[in-house]
């Protein structure tokens, strides 16, 4: 059996020497290819079960499943190792789309007193055409108008992903929702293939700029290219860098927001080291900045982040940590500082995620499975201060007005802090969220922006 290793979800470009293979799909021998990957390539191979009979499990992904119990229990490896099609990787990392609502939900309060918001609704996608808002409040989804059920007890039971349809197009469900202005109406809406808008917002103001970046894919380095464009012909050297819902995606759009932001830096310096399990060290990989067209000289860059900040958000912001002045703003992110490489598992129409390396900044930071900041200090800390803002549902996420962007800006004026929170409200004051809901069966969106449907 064939097995190619690709460039997504962080992953470096290489390839892998092909194999022959049958011309049908056989399941018993793509568990041993799954088998055989996970001998040879992820990143714990000290945690992987001493000898495994694939026979003895149903699907490639049971086997999967058992293979990374050990790290999973470690916290080394939380569901990052995954099964998915080469159709969908395509959609996703290439084309920039995805199938469901385009809405971004997230949970507030502490149980049993559970309540279900809107933290984005994606433009062109079918829950903005049926009206949608930040800020709404979900209370029953059904499959018509007739047939509501409350949120509140999924909630509380951690199965909220049962109400949603399957990442398919024409799926219909309704939701009664509450409007910020307290108006309670049922709105009908339907899946479909829809464009991820990975940059959803930049603008400049006193010399500052923001950028949003919903999530690092394929279509993503266009629009990132032209927002420091602007930032670069007017002048700006201060950033808002808004990845609040970012859970990662492909490092070298990764690298390339590192560049965006690191022209100052001369060229050739390290920007991380990628290392791989001992069978193939030989193969660690240091990757340096290199100058780019649309680059600004930045003196100080804020990310905006959230527990929902993984992986390729958490790079970008410790690698820029050893050279600029860079501050988290919001909330300590996620604590994914390890990638996959992706194997084709043809002429199956799988493709296997694998946990296979570890990234290290330049003074050699790493290992944050508790996220960023994690309290290291010293010269292969990280330096970053933490600023605590609230996600406020009340505002448009790039509004100056909203919580955490104006932390973000208040940060970058001043280089400290804010003393209390900014922009206090009803919704603010409930509690800072608690969960962001995850589908039964994730899509790569879905796995790549936390809360997503």
């Amino acid at each position: 059996m064939a097995r190619s290793r690709w460039i997504p979800a962080l992953a470096a470009a290489a390839a892998l020497a092909g194999c022959p293979h049958p011309d049908t799909c056989n399941a018993t021998l793509e568990k041993q290819a799954v088998w055989a990957d996970a001998q040879d390539w992820y990143l714990y191979q000290d945690l992987l079960p001493a000898t495994v009979d694939p026979a003895l499990y149903k699907t490639p992904s049971e086997l999967l499943d058992a293979l990374t119990t050990e790290a999973r229990n470690q916290g080394k490896d939380r569901y990052w190792s995954f099964l998915t099609t080469r159709q969908a990787t395509q959609q996703y990392y290439g084309s920039g789309q995805s199938v469901g609502f385009g809405l971004g939900l997230l949970v507030r309060g502490t149980a049993p007193a559970l309540q279900l918001f809107v933290s984005q609704a994606i433009p062109g996608a079918a829950a903005a055409g049926a009206g949608f808002l930040r800020g709404d409040e979900i209370l029953a989804i059904g499959p018509d108008a007739a047939n509501l059920e409350s949120v509140l007890s999924h909630l509380q039971g951690g199965t909220l992903g049962s109400l949603f349809p399957p990442p398919v197009a024409g799926e219909v469900r309704a939701f009664q929702v509450k409007t910020q202005a307290g108006v309670t109406e049922t709105r009908m809406v339907t899946t479909r293939v829809y464009d991820l808008v990975p940059v959803p917002s930049h603008w400049i103001s006193n010399g500052v700029g923001y950028v949003a970046l919903r999530t690092f894919i394929g279509t993503a380095e266009a629009p990132l290219r032209a927002a420091f464009q602007a930032f670069k012909s007017a002048g700006v050297t201060g950033v808002v860098v808004d990845l609040r819902y970012n859970g990662g995606g492909l490092v070298s759009i990764a690298e390339v927001l590192a560049n965006l932001l690191g022209g100052g830096l001369a060229p050739q310096q390290p920007m991380y080291t990628l290392e791989l399990n001992a069978s193939h060290a030989a193969e660690d990989a240091t990757f340096l900045f290199t100058a780019q067209p649309e680059a600004i000289a930045s003196t100080k860059v804020a990310f905006i982040t959230t527990g929902a900040s993984a992986s390729a958000s958490e790079l970008v912001a410790n690698v820029l940590d050893p050279y600029l002045t860079v501050a988290l703003v919001g909330g300590t992110t996620y604590g994914k500082p390890v990638g996959q490489y992706a194997f084709d598992l043809a002429p199956c129409d799988d493709v296997l995620f694998l946990i296979a390396f570890r990234l290290v900044n330049s003074v050699g930071h790493a290992d944050y499975y508790a996220g960023l900041p994690d309290g290291t200090t010293g010269p292969t800390g990280f330096r970053a201060p933490l600023c605590p803002a609230a996600d406020d549902l009340t505002q448009p996420q790039d509004s100056a007005t909203e919580a955490s962007t104006a932390a973000a800006l208040h940060w970058l004026a001043n280089g400290t802090c804010p003393p209390a929170p900014v922009a206090p409200s009803a919704l603010l004051a409930r509690s800072a969220a608690v969960a962001y809901p995850a589908a039964a069966a994730p899509s790569l969106a879905q796995r790549d922006i936390p809360g997503l449907f």
